[in-house]
């Protein structure tokens, strides 16, 4: 099947992109049925030279979408919602870190809908926004080994996940303990980690230990941020199956 050079791709080869001309005509072709302004979006990045960097992690990161993407037969039923697609597309040309680019890619596939209308993801975008690569690793840890606790009424929260301050310098890739601080904090104070008392509450060190035993403990919007960059047409119940317990198990006492 012969592909319309809608964005104007002849020129391509001629520039400095790390892409390949068939790598950005797949993702045109893929936004051409997703989500049309973002192709349009996408077609003024190619004309403009300047941004080749921003042009590259977009087609990286929209190329990740697309593998996650389910086609019945061969086509796509999806389509992602206009400003939530356009956001997206504009916040990840500027991450090139892959973790990242990982994340940004898992939200645009979950943004995309029966009927496009669904702009709930705008709410993650803000925070996927906000995260250093630090952040993404921990919170990729702390998500996957924490158990759910699953209520009578179906709402998720975490069980208490502390690690040692060895076992954060493996994950974070980092042995920084003010960096590790100053993340920690940060991820608290978007409310990604769970907030304690006064004194664990900082950074998600306690001041008074000196083995710097870290509470990670992700936040239920952590868990749903989460679920929303991995999962496409699963409930969260279905998505968290193998890691649920259920609450009784605590001692919780539901009203």
């Amino acid at each position: 099947m012969e592909i319309k050079d809608v964005l104007g791709l002849k020129p391509v080869a001629e520039t400095g992109l790390e892409v390949t001309k068939a790598t950005i005509e797949g993702v045109s072709s893929f936004l051409e049925i997703v989500c049309k302004p973002c192709l349009q979006e996408l077609g003024y990045l190619i004309q403009d030279k300047v941004r080749q960097w921003r042009l590259n992690n977009i087609i990286r990161t929209l190329e990740k979408a697309k593998g996650r993407m389910c086609f019945d037969g061969q086509t796509l039923q999806l389509t992602a919602n206009a400003r939530v697609g356009l956001t997206i597309i504009d916040e990840c040309s500027q991450i090139e870190d892959d973790e990242l680019q990982n994340l940004w890619a898992g939200l645009f596939a979950s943004s995309c809908t029966t009927d496009g209308r669904d702009d709930s993801n705008m709410n993650f975008v803000d925070l996927l926004k906000r995260m250093s690569s630090v952040e993404a690793r921990i919170l990729d840890y702390a998500c996957r080994n924490c158990k759910k606790i699953q209520y009578k009424n179906n709402l998720l929260s975490a069980q208490t996940l502390i690690i040692s301050f060895d076992e954060l310098v493996t994950i974070a890739e980092t042995d920084d303990i003010y960096r590790l601080d100053s993340e920690l904090d940060h991820m608290r104070s978007i409310v990604l980690l769970v907030v304690g008392d006064a004194i664990s509450g900082s950074g998600g060190f306690m001041c008074t230990d000196a083995n710097l035993d870290a509470n990670i403990t992700p936040s239920p919007i952590a868990l749903t941020l989460y679920y929303k960059t991995h999962s496409i047409g699963l409930s969260p119940i279905e998505f968290w199956e193998n890691d649920i317990v259920p609450f009784d198990e605590y001692g919780i006492v539901e009203e």
